[in-house]
């Protein structure tokens, strides 16, 4: 059995085959609610019986080329699985544990009953070892600090998920055993909040309560957010108390969390009277925001977040075929705004074609649908689930995860660490 981080590449390697042999090499896993998960790629073996994934041509299967972690980031899940499913671990206290068996000839069914050659175990882990896990309860604030191993004070990154609800921890626990003290916030969906999430005085409790620990430094703090957490981050960047050193916003709008049209984007809590539709396939509930513009010019300029208050560094990053907003044109209009105050030099933008909505730590399989349990029945037509089209195409998305966090860890790195770093440098004298 192989260990490795779940944002770790991975080298698989199979031997003592025969030169020149076409095999199969299939990966699969069982996620927490028993979907089955499965890729795999079609290989020649060299001269000497070997294939090497990390320099070899996959010839087809999930992917195709020289891809090193392609049986990770091309899983999808099996036949039958229940549409909108999306690979992750609630208890990232326990691994994805992935099979991956090697057969001959080249498969692309019926891996259940044939009989592989050989086979091992990999597990990903979404957490170091020496990562303190302390579940967050502290009047109403609910979430889950992680802690790195080693001696702090360490620079805090509060962390935010969309408009799905509940805790995601496993981003978290990835910037912990990366060195930085995070906090995943639960900030809406719960019983006890309204349906547009908790209101900025909710955040700046939570930051204050965990700015009194003595592993946490209060000076260096950041923030991580996508999709409807990015409304609330900027309105923390922008309009609170919490003095942010840095902020990574992915894929959403500027637009408050309490406005018609971000309601309407968030899809699941779509207000009465605003039109939506269902896509081709008469399923999946999406949002029609023809009207957009119609109703941003009723709401006036109190529908947007006051951007031009920002002050701290900010890195956007961007996704094309994003089906579930247009989180291009929100940026734009955000840009022009921080333009017009000179306040421009503020944001890095990381631009990713055909990527799709849900943008993940590296190696994660794309989500192209995303289901919901919605807060209240807000349709008539409405059942207990609604489905959002996520968009996106498996190599770009993977690309796009690989190359969006290194640049997030040290985007919060060179603002949370070296920051610090270049603070304590005493200036040489004659």
């Amino acid at each position: 059995m192989t260990r490795a981080m779940m944002n770790e590449t991975v080298r698989i390697f199979a031997s003592h085959m025969l030169p020149r042999q076409s095999v199969t090499l299939y990966a699969y896993l069982l996620s927490e609610k028993q979907t089955k998960w499965e890729s795999w790629g079609h290989y020649i073996s060299d001269a000497d019986g070997n294939v090497r994934v990390a320099c070899q041509r996959s010839q087809g299967g999930t992917y195709s080329g020289c891809e090193p972690m392609g049986l990770f980031w091309s899983m999808k899940p099996a036949a039958g699985s229940r549409k909108g499913s999306r690979l992750y671990r609630l208890d990232v206290m326990k691994p994805l544990v992935v099979n991956i068996q090697v057969f001959r000839g080249h498969l692309n069914e019926k891996f259940a009953i044939a009989s592989p050659i050989a086979m091992t175990t990999i597990e990903r882990w979404y957490i170091r070892p020496g990562v303190t896990r302390i579940p967050i309860r502290e009047g109403d604030i609910r979430g889950t600090l992680f802690i790195p191993n080693g001696s702090g004070p360490f620079p805090l990154v509060i962390d935010l998920w969309g408009g799905g609800g509940g805790i995601l921890e496993y981003r978290s626990s990835l910037l912990a055993s990366h060195g930085f003290a995070a906090a995943v916030l639960e900030y809406i969906g719960r019983p006890d909040l309204p349906v547009t999430g908790a209101d900025i005085h909710y955040f700046e409790e939570a930051c204050d309560f965990l700015c009194r620990r003595p592993d946490i430094d209060s000076e260096n703090i950041g923030f991580i957010g996508n999709s409807h957490g990015v409304s609330v981050g900027l309105q923390i960047a922008s309009e609170s108390t919490i003095r942010l050193n840095c902020a990574v916003f992915t894929n959403s709008v500027f637009t408050r969390p309490e406005t018609a049209i971000t309601r309407a984007q968030m899809a699941f809590n779509v207000p009465p009277g605003l039109p939506c539709k269902k896509d081709e396939d008469g399923n999946f509930l999406t949002c029609d925001i023809t009207d957009y513009h119609r109703i941003l010019k009723e709401e006036g300029e109190q529908a947007f977040i006051r951007v031009e208050n920002l002050s701290c560094p900010s890195l956007f990053l961007i996704s094309g075929d994003d089906l579930s907003l247009d989180s291009e044109g929100h940026f734009k209009q955000l840009y022009k705004k921080l333009e017009d105050v000179g306040k421009e030099h503020l944001v890095k933008v990381l631009r990713y074609p055909q990527a799709g909505h849900m943008l993940e730590p590296p190696y994660t399989p794309l989500c192209t649908l995303g289901y919901i349990k919605p807060t209240r029945a807000v349709m008539r037509d409405a059942s207990d689930a609604i489905y959002i089209k996520y968009g996106g195409s498996p190599k770009p998305h993977s690309d796009a995860q690989e190359h969006s966090w290194k640049a997030t860890l040290q985007f919060l790195d060179k603002h949370l660490r070296n920051r610090k770093r270049q603070l304590m440098v005493t200036p040489s004298r004659l």
